[in-house]
């Protein structure tokens, strides 16, 4: 039976995937008895949800009109298919999960293994404000029916894509709370290239460097391996063509192994990940305890100039990961010092008029990236004295408070979004869009339902003093969202 390379791209929010070669060379698919598949993994979010992790230990895809299956993960390597995914930090976002050999075949149905860490969530009665709950699965194996049904195509890449629906899978007592029982609900759909777009994109990809080929390889100008997950993913080849833009070091000749970046990349036909930006940040040193910690701001302390001096920081996520020094689903108190350099990633998402991010622009919600020296203080949280710390994108869900302006192409303006979060008290978010802002499952602003739920993922910035964008007066001590995409759920 002839066999085709299936790449999984499980879809948190927007997708993740398994990229289909790590090496210096340019990769084809010319081996007739192979194929690509990509798995994307989606999920709608529950607003005060601060984490939902999950261990994928199997992924089975089965052949259509039969009982046989056949195993994405490489066979006989099975703690290779135990991937460390937080559902929740991949709202709307996209993510890449595997690569394996599989036969050409018809699929009908992929079979997922899953194991549960925990639920965590928001608490504001608590002290930490944060509430870990026993998860129970309503199955450890969910099977999910592919439609329409999955062709592995000879001399071909191919892309599977799931969606995983939190809103529908975390179930509620009457009262609206979350109880911790899960039942695991998900879609699966084919993705079909295009040769414009090819497979996608792939916003925020955020991971550590592996290896450097700084010298040209078939079309590109170098590359680099990237690893994902916290070490669980795979090491995806980062292609930098010439029109990639690189923040952080002047060329692939000066970047060094160990450094956390966030790559902004496309997909193309072939399966190569081909960066549009590359932010190079600073390197993780597991021995010398510097290292990277992503999560959410959830206190603030000010100086009387009103700049941010310490942060209460839930971590979610660890690049590489330390939890066994710093648990994940801790709180960390970050030290803002004189000397912390302070930036935003994904640069072109702060379009004109471009907003600072300083000391005075860290406020309660933010997702960031911290990266410096952590130390571990008995009895007391740990302290992380920031090196750099780096705004990201991220996603965020409320409803439509009213429209403050909309331009002739319908797309670009600014409106009220009132949050659902617990964590941001209800203090009206100001969004605004311009004509590259992506609108999924509605036309533009002038038609966003009132009563429906949004999720808008951007760069947030706090404006702590009062300002005027485009003409739209924005009140001190507002938060201002520059939007990527607006999605309006069903």
């Amino acid at each position: 039976m002839l066999r085709r390379k299936l790449v999984v791209w499980l879809i948190l929010g927007l997708c993740a995937a398994t990229f289909l070669s790590c090496g210096s060379k340019e990769p084809t698919f010319t081996a007739i008895q192979h194929g690509a598949l990509y798995t994307f993994l989606g999920d709608t979010p529950v607003s005060d949800v601060l984490a939902f992790h999950a261990t994928i230990n199997s992924i089975k895809l089965k052949v259509t009109g039969s009982t046989n299956t056949v195993d994405v993960c490489p066979p006989n390597s099975s703690t290779l298919c135990r991937k460390q995914v937080d559902f929740t930090a991949l709202r709307d976002f996209s993510t890449i999960l595997d690569l394996a050999n599989v036969p050409e075949e018809h699929y009908e149905k992929v079979i997922i293994g899953l194991s549960v860490a925990q639920l965590v969530l928001y608490d504001p009665t608590s002290d930490p404000p944060i509430k870990k709950l026993t998860v129970t699965l309503s199955t450890n194996s969910p099977e999910i029916s592919i439609l329409p049904n999955l062709t592995l195509v000879k001399n071909q890449v191919n892309a599977l894509r799931l969606d995983f629906d939190m809103l529908r899978s975390i179930q509620l007592d009457e009262d609206g709370q979350v109880t911790g029982s899960i039942t695991p609900t998900f879609t699966a759909t084919p993705v079909i290239a295009t040769d414009a777009k090819g497979f996608g994109e792939f916003d925020d990809l955020v991971g550590f460097v592996r290896t450097v080929q700084p010298n040209a390889t078939g079309n590109f100008k170098g590359g680099l391996s990237l690893q994902l997950l916290s070490g669980t993913g795979p090491a995806l080849t980062i292609y930098i063509a010439s029109a990639t833009k690189l923040y952080g070091v002047a060329d692939l000749a000066h970047l060094e192994t160990g450094r956390v970046v966030e790559v902004g990349a496309n997909m193309d036909k072939s399966g190569n990940l081909i960066a549009d930006t590359v932010e190079v940040e600073d390197r993780a040193i597991v021995e010398d305890k510097k290292l990277a910690f992503l999560g959410i701001v959830m206190a603030v302390t000010k100086d009387e100039a009103g700049n941010v001096t310490k942060f209460d920081f839930y971590v979610r996520e660890e690049e590489p990961d330390v939890s066994t020094s710093v648990p994940i689903d801790s709180i960390v108190s970050v030290n803002v010092l004189p000397e912390t350099a302070l930036q935003y990633s994904a640069r072109p998402t702060n379009f004109d008029p471009v907003l600072p991010f300083d000391a005075k622009a860290i406020t309660v919600g933010q997702e960031l990236i911290v990266n410096g020296l952590y130390t571990v203080v008995t009895d007391e949280p740990t302290t992380v004295d920031a090196n750099s710390i780096f705004l990201k994108l991220q996603t965020m869900q409320g409803s439509l408070g009213s429209l403050v302006q909309v331009g002739n192409d319908g797309r670009s303006g600014a409106f009220w979004l009132t949050p659902h979060a617990s964590l941001l008290a209800g203090s009206p978010i100001l969004v605004f869009t311009n004509s590259n802002t992506a609108y999924l499952n509605v036309l533009g602003l002038a038609d966003i339902t009132p009563q429906a739920a949004l999720l808008v993922r951007g760069l947030p910035f706090y404006q702590a003093e009062a300002t005027t964008i485009n003409d739209v007066v924005v009140p001190a001590g507002t938060l201002v969202v520059k939007a990527r995409q607006i999605h309006q759920l069903d």
